[in-house]
């Protein structure tokens, strides 16, 4: 029998247990076991209070610092670890008094699961046709566990939010687009338009104005309220438990845009998220990453880039989309109540498009690709139009947070969390 207490705090309103998505707490009366979901869309956080004989659960480091708090004891950054995509964690009273678990993986990683040698990878028409037939199966496996006939779509204009609100579209659904914009002129914003045009579905335009130290939200153009920016930046910090300059920015853009889908009743929303790092649509490089090779195309390091391969922060999980997306954005919806879902989070997807074969040119890969997915949709045009842009570039966000370095951002993030130099922060540290 365990002789600790566990405390629950997982926001199952925003993370629901499904077949294809969870963070799951286990009970036998001998042990408890923890287990989170393939690509990572549910978090799964827990710390060990050994004073008090407790292991705290949650959806976010957040959550699991406030409940400290309230019960007068200190929070310490350090002691906090995730459950990492597609594994079991199991604390038995050994387990739990060393703080440290059993763990393994709940079934083979994305570099283990047999390739499908039946395709032809270097065809875009083929893999085209398998990507359209697994991201139709993966929108109606997520469309049969939502009751609400209203669903929301973030679309930033890209190809893979246009992807997905196409196939929206051909249901029996009601669609609200949400798109940033902070100029009318903003290459996000002005695809978005054409999109919902051609797909005959809502949108609505969150507009941002940084008024002096406020921000101004506008949405379908009339004024909703201003927000101090200091609480913008805080609470975004605060929530995404992240502090990287891209990933906190979106995450900016993730907390604007949740409160206008909050002002819509809406509970669920629809993103693209996934194929950029598939195909390593931003061009990172993996020198710079700390792996042995200047392709950037290479496959190992595209499966990296989406399930993770080095464990070296357990605070965030093993890295990958796991670590970053569901921090600056699956968190921030969490935060409002609101379930975000990613068709592309399909490891048969993922399995295919880590593997289709590098071309100089990034951009030619996705409109190649989404073509032949998108094929019949009446979207050449758009497609063949669009480039690839970091969403918090391409939507404006990024101008009106220029003045923030990421030295301040890392300074704000250590006070928020009272932590000091950690070797995941160090990284951080630079511009």
């Amino acid at each position: 029998m365990i002789d600790f207490k566990v405390t629950d705090l997982r926001r199952i309103d925003a993370f629901s247990n499904l077949s294809y998505r969870f963070a799951r707490v286990l009970e036998d009366g001998e042990r408890v076991i923890l287990e989170r979901d393939f690509l990572g869309e549910n978090p799964l956080h827990w710390y060990v209070c050994g004073r008090e004989e407790e292991l705290i659960v949650a959806s976010n480091i957040c959550d699991i610092k406030e409940d400290l708090e309230q019960k007068g004891r200190t929070f310490s950054w350090e002691r906090v670890r995730a459950v990492s995509n597609n594994k079991r964690v199991e604390f038995d009273n050994e387990a739990f008094n060393k703080a440290s678990p059993y763990e393994r993986e709940l079934g083979p990683t994305l570099q283990e699961i047999p390739l499908d040698t039946s395709l032809d990878y270097s065809d875009f028409s083929q893999v085209g046709k398998r990507v359209r037939k697994l991201l139709d199966k993966s929108v109606q496996e997520r469309l049969a566990t939502i009751e609400d006939q209203r669903i929301g779509l973030l679309l930033s204009g890209g190809l893979d939010s246009m992807s997905v609100g196409y196939l929206l579209s051909q249901e029996n659904r009601e669609v609200t687009a949400f798109t940033l914009k902070v100029s009318d002129q903003d290459k996000d914003v002005v695809k978005s338009r054409e999109i919902v045009k051609r797909c005959g579905i809502d949108l609505v335009e969150v507009g941002v104005d940084r008024v002096g130290d406020h921000v101004d939200l506008y949405l379908r153009d009339k004024y909703v309220e201003s927000i101090p920016l200091e609480q913008i930046i805080n609470e975004s910090l605060r929530i995404s438990g992240n502090p990287k300059k891209d990933n906190l920015f979106c995450a900016v853009a993730m907390y604007l845009v949740g409160r206008a889908v909050r002002s819509e009743a809406i509970k669920t929303v629809f993103c693209g998220e996934g194929p950029n790092e598939y195909v390593n649509d931003y061009g990172y490089n993996p020198l710079k990453l700390g792996y042995g090779t200047s392709d950037k195309g290479n496959i190992r390091f595209r499966e990296a880039l989406t399930f993770g391969e080095k464990e070296g922060d357990l605070q965030l999980g093993r890295g990958g989309l796991p670590k970053h997306a569901t921090a600056r954005m699956w968190k921030i919806f969490g935060s409002y109540g609101i379930r975000l879902e990613a068709p592309y989070f399909n490891r048969e997807i993922a399995k295919i498009m880590t593997h289709i074969p590098h071309i100089p040119d990034y951009k030619d890969i996705k409109q190649n690709l989404m073509m032949h997915v998108l094929q019949g949709g009446g979207l050449d045009d758009l497609i063949a139009g669009t480039s690839k842009e970091k969403f918090q570039d391409g939507s404006g966000i990024s101008r009106i947070l220029e003045s923030y370095t990421q030295s301040e951002l890392v300074d704000r993030f250590e006070k928020i969390y009272g932590i000091r130099k950690t070797s995941y922060l160090s990284s951080c540290k630079v511009g």
